[in-house]
């Protein structure tokens, strides 16, 4: 009902929002040619709608970040959509736990799985569910790179499609087609659900308040391992 609600109350900025998606999406197909396509998928809201909006121009690898700080539910969630659209699943394998308790920075120690499978698979573009509301750093970079440029991090074409759209966009759109919702989304009633991160069960860069306890009462296993490890 509340999505159903939004994509009605804001059904104009709704549209809109699509049809940027869309556009982005055959502007960098465009740039790709004849390529490798991969999408990173983690289960979350953004690379779930983001998913089953490139599905419909292309058949996309799907790239899962199994870097060992995940949910134990995403996986199973990102099956399902691949399933559902008929996509190959690629699962790049990590130990960031292992990599910042050897000091690895974290954020590298997390990403380096999927930076691996681009260049194992050879893939020449991605597509990136980033969205410029979610921080002023997300802001910049989309403001300096534009929606689809070339990223020497990762070695390829990146896309962003959804960087104008806000989590109600993202909600009606999963609402609209029927996705599945990962269950940390329905977890806490009464908790605003655009503050849940699905992407990594902990990033220890992010510190913020009550990530730790969030894993320890949901994840105690995982609590574990980074206490043990010194990451908490």
């Amino acid at each position: 009902m509340r999505d159903a609600l939004y994509r009605k109350v804001h059904a104009h900025r709704y549209r809109r929002a699509i049809d940027d998606a869309h556009a982005v999406i055959v502007r960098a197909l465009q740039q790709a040619g004849d390529a490798i396509v991969a999408i990173g998928v983690s289960g979350g809201k953004d690379s779930v709608a983001m998913c089953h909006l490139v599905a419909q121009h292309c058949r996309p690898l799907i790239i899962y970040n199994d870097s060992g700080l995940e949910m134990p539910e995403s996986l199973d969630m990102v099956r399902a959509v691949a399933e559902r659209l008929e996509l190959e699943i690629h699962i790049a394998r990590g130990d960031a736990v292992a990599l910042q308790a050897a000091g690895l920075r974290n954020y590298d120690a997390i990403l380096e799985p999927v930076q691996r499978a681009i260049r194992e698979r050879g893939v020449a573009l991605e597509f990136v569910g980033l969205r410029r509301c979610e921080s002023r750093h997300r802001r910049m970079l989309i403001g300096r790179y534009g929606p689809v440029h070339q990223s020497i991090r990762w070695g390829c074409l990146v896309a962003w499609p959804m960087r104008n759209w806000s989590s109600g966009d993202v909600f009606a759109y999963l609402d609209e087609y029927g996705l599945p919702v990962h269950p940390a989304y329905l977890r806490y009633a009464g908790i605003d659900r655009d503050a849940i991160r699905v992407s990594w069960a902990y990033d220890p860069d992010r510190h913020e308040d009550g990530d730790a306890e969030y894993v320890r009462q949901w994840y105690p296993a995982l609590f574990r391992q980074l206490r043990d490890k010194g990451l908490l």
